[in-house]
């Protein structure tokens, strides 16, 4: 079926009527509406085909990755760089143990246990957060001085920067912000160190 062909005031009348024009166009039996329609979803499917292609590929290349990992976990090792260390730090501070004054019985040091404080603005019982910690040297960087795998140290809070390698739960520490070590031999470990 022909349609006529609308002249500008015709096509104005029915824009105003609120009558599309492209319902009179056809072209292989579809109205202009109908193939723009068709053109954008065209065009968005082939989007999200190609967004579909990049994450599949992205997927195939971490699960290669991650096989190629799994092949060599015997062979891998974290060291840090410059003159950190990595720390794997104690649930608890070792070094302390509870006292208890032997003429009174009251305890003056809980030990490793954190204190606890009725917060003012809650009203509830909170742990005290530790400022100073404790842990044990992993591994150290090259340009270490002082410090050796198997040395505990103290460490400030704000010193630290989680490292997440195998959920080992490790830490890295500047050797120059590690508060003080222990183990045995240290006087003469610090004595034999070059300047």
């Amino acid at each position: 079926m022909k349609h006529p062909i609308l002249s500008e005031n015709e096509k104005i009348a029915m824009n105003i009527a609120g009558e599309s024009t492209s319902r009179i166009v056809t072209l292989d039996g579809k109205t202009a509406d109908d193939i723009i329609r068709e053109r954008n979803t065209n065009k968005f499917n082939n989007l999200v085909d190609e967004y579909s292609e990049r994450i599949n590929e992205h997927f195939t290349n971490v699960e290669e990755l991650a096989n190629k990992v799994n092949e060599n976990i015997d062979k891998i090792e974290i060291m840090p760089l410059g003159n950190y260390i990595l720390v794997k730090q104690f649930d608890q501070n070792p070094f302390q143990r509870i006292v208890q004054d032997s003429k009174t019985g009251i305890i003056v040091d809980i030990g490793g246990l954190s204190p606890q404080y009725k917060n003012t603005d809650s009203g509830e019982i909170e742990e005290e957060k530790e400022f100073i910690h404790v842990g044990a040297v992993q591994e150290v960087g090259p340009e270490c001085k002082y410090l050796k795998p198997g040395d505990a140290v103290f460490y400030p809070e704000p010193a630290t920067i989680p490292v997440p390698f195998y959920k080992q739960h490790l830490i890295q520490v500047n050797e120059t912000r590690v508060l003080a070590v222990v183990n045995e031999g240290l006087t003469e470990r610090f004595k034999n160190i070059k300047k």
